[in-house]
This record gives structure tokens, C-alpha cells and sequence, in this order.
């Protein structure tokens, strides 16, 4: 599988959207991948969904865990299961607009062997899928990395990356709940980022998603990791200072209606 890509996503509980994610990706323009598809053991007919999907393109790997081990655990397996020199990742409930984006990305990581990472913008919207906002994120590796310490740069359904380095750093930190900020973090050291500035994915905003946490104990645990890479990205005294800004902000966001977070979260990016 020489320059190829593999497809990563984790499920649980994701009948309601998979059948969307996993055909936004079998749609792309790059057609040369596998796609990984790890069942956490959900409770619901995700698994019925995922299977007649696989009947039709056998580029679908369908595993299912013995056990409930969460979202990080089963990144890690996938990790290891994966045959490409490249990994995508897409969550359960989002979806990839661009046809083109794999393509786009890979010829980018192609050609510019110095970068580890590329991502994209997002359009985010709400469980009844009206937009609550579209964002651009930091574009070069500079901006990036005058931001990473306070703020998560990367959508995590754009995100195409190096499989070897990733492997090289162990993967996804299981015991850390904010698993994909400091997965970024970690492989930063080892590289460079960049960001297409392009809506190519559309992103769920769900408190309820498998990805959720309770936030206030995540935003807590990102000034422990903030703290661990300080000494390779700039302007900690501000992330540690925006880090508690949010803490205690957070208590008043999680009441506002969902347009206003929308709103708010809009901004947060653009900080």
C-alpha cells in the first residue's frame, strides 16, 4: 500500500450519523486507502449500518471490541491495524465535504517532507444540522505554534498525519482526556503544521458525543500537558492564564443557548 492511506473511525453509539461520515469518505476524489472502521461495542445498529456498508466497498476493515475500552484505546488499536504511510481521521458523527480533500492533503505532505501534519477549516453545526458557525483555522506553522499551548489548532476529522512518527511517540496518550490536543503537541516536536484554509469538513457540535467529557476536568488536564510542553512552543504564561479564563468561564457557557456558543466559539478561534 506505497503512499496510501489509511481511514480511521472509532464508534460508539453512532447509528444515527455513520452512515454520513463513512460515505463522505468513500466519495473522495483519492482513492487509494483503507478505512478502518472499530466498532467499541455499541449498543445500538451501528454494526448493522457498518456491515451492509462493507458489503459494498471492500476497502472497509470492520473490527468490533470484545469490550467498551473508549475512544482512545480503540484510536490506538486502529493505529496499529493501519497498513498506510499516511492516517486520516473522521469522527463518527461529522462528514467531509470536499471530494478533493484527501488528494489536496497528501500531494501537501508529498512535496513538503518537513510538515508532520495538515488540517482544514470546518463548518459547525447542531444536532438538527443548522450551522452555528464556519471557521478557518491557523494557517502556517508559525501561527500554529504561537496558539497550540492554549488552543487546540486542529479539527480532528481534517487532520491527515504521518503514521510513523505517530507511532514513534506511542500514539494517543490513553489516560489524558484531552487525547488529540496533545497527540498535536507531541507530534509538533517532531515537525511542522499547516492548515488549508477551506471548509472541508462539517463538525458536529454535541455535549452528548462519544468524544464527550466532562469539560471543566479537561481544561484542567490541558494546563497539566501545557505545562509538559512549554519548553517547545511559545507564550505559556498566556495559555496558562486563557487556560483558567476558561475554567471559569465555562460553567456560564455550558447555559447559554446554542447559537450564542456557536458565536463564542467562532471567536475562540479566531483569539
Amino acid at each position: 500500500m506505497e503512499k496510501s492511506i489509511s481511514i480511521i473511525l472509532p464508534t460508539y453509539n453512532g447509528a444515527k450519523w455513520i452512515e454520513k461520515a463513512v460515505l463522505s469518505a468513500l466519495s473522495q476524489s483519492f482513492t487509494n486507502f483503507e478505512f478502518i472502521i472499530i466498532n467499541d461495542c455499541s449498543k445500538d445498529n451501528t454494526e448493522e449500518i457498518v456491515l451492509k456498508l462493507a458489503e459494498q466497498d471492500k476497502r472497509i476493515r470492520y473490527i468490533k471490541n470484545e469490550h467498551n475500552l473508549g475512544v482512545q484505546k480503540t484510536r490506538n488499536i486502529a493505529l496499529d491495524l493501519a497498513q498506510g504511510e499516511y492516517i486520516a481521521e473522521i469522527d463518527q458523527d461529522d462528514e467531509w465535504l470536499d471530494k478533493n480533500k484527501l488528494q489536496k492533503q497528501i500531494d501537501f505532505l508529498e512535496k513538503n517532507n518537513e510538515y508532520v501534519l495538515v488540517g482544514t477549516g470546518a463548518i459547525m453545526i447542531d444536532i438538527n444540522g443548522i450551522e452555528l458557525a464556519r471557521y478557518l483555522m491557523p494557517e502556517t506553522n508559525l501561527e500554529i505554534r504561537k496558539k497550540l499551548l492554549r488552543a487546540n489548532c486542529f479539527i480532528h476529522s481534517s487532520v491527515l498525519y504521518r503514521k510513523e512518527l505517530v507511532k514513534k511517540i506511542g500514539g494517543y496518550t490513553v489516560e489524558k482526556m484531552s487525547e488529540d490536543h496533545d497527540l498535536w503537541l507531541r507530534i509538533g516536536r517532531m515537525g511542522k503544521f499547516y492548515n488549508f484554509q477551506e471548509y472541508s469538513v462539517k463538525y458536529l457540535f454535541s455535549p452528548s458525543g462519544y468524544n464527550s467529557q466532562d469539560k471543566i476536568l479537561r481544561l484542567k488536564q490541558n494546563l497539566l500537558f501545557t505545562k509538559e510542553h512549554k519548553g517547545f512552543y511559545p507564550n505559556y504564561l498566556y495559555s496558562v492564564f486563557f487556560g483558567w479564563a476558561k475554567i471559569i468561564f465555562t460553567p456560564i457557557f455550558n447555559i447559554l443557548p446554542v447559537k450564542v456558543k456557536g458565536v463564542l466559539l467562532k471567536l475562540h478561534k479566531k483569539m
